[in-house]
């Protein structure tokens, strides 16, 4: 008598620490989000895209405004280093600061569906979006000393960005490259001029 056949072992889904199963999921919302309205997206397709349960991306996220939070930061976490490490080095290169705004364009573009979205008050006023826009400009006030006048400049120069990549993805009234000539150039007569901040 033949043996009696036996099941494959069933596929468990890996154990995460928590933190890198949030960053997982966040990291495939992006992915979910990329070229459709994301307040279309539902909780399910992205666990699915996950390979989790949909109860499990509840636990993580208790609405939609803190999960389209959670991937705006990811959007824009490499951007945010790359303009502290630029805004350290002051005086500021010109090709470099180029390069910053240029990235940040192109990434509302890849993004421009979720990007209309991350705009929107609904989603700008989230709490944990303004905690962590809060994180975002103290970490670039941070090269110039971190006082209240430098928090303030570093606000006006990331609210700049992202109201130029919205304005500039709604009317295209120039091309990416003259966009980021002119962002470029009105940033660098003044961030240009700016003194470093004594470290020891």
């Amino acid at each position: 008598m033949e043996p009696a056949a036996t099941s494959p072992p069933e596929t468990r889904r890996a154990r995460l620490d928590p933190e890198e199963r949030r960053a997982q999921i966040v990291a495939v919302a992006a992915d979910v989000f990329r070229g459709r309205d994301p307040a279309s997206v539902r909780f399910d397709e992205i666990a699915q895209a996950a390979g989790v349960s949909r109860s499990l991306v509840y636990a993580y996220f208790s609405d939609r405004g803190e999960l389209i939070a959670a991937v705006h930061l990811h959007l824009l976490s490499d951007l945010d280093a790359e303009l502290s490490a630029l805004l350290a080095d002051v005086p500021v290169d010109e090709a470099r600061l180029g390069s910053v705004v240029r990235h940040f364009l192109e990434l509302a573009e890849r993004n421009a569906d979720s990007w209309r979205l991350f705009a929107a008050a609904g989603a700008v006023q989230h709490p944990a979006v303004q905690a962590a826009r809060r994180d975002r400009c103290q970490r670039i006030a941070d090269t110039w000393g971190g006082g209240p006048v430098h928090r303030l400049l570093a606000r006006g120069i990331v609210g700049m960005l992202e109201a130029a990549a919205t304005e500039w993805l709604e009317h295209r009234g120039c091309s990416l490259d003259e966009a980021a000539a002119i962002l470029t150039r009105a940033l660098w007569h003044g961030v240009s001029r700016l003194p470093r901040a004594e470290r020891d």
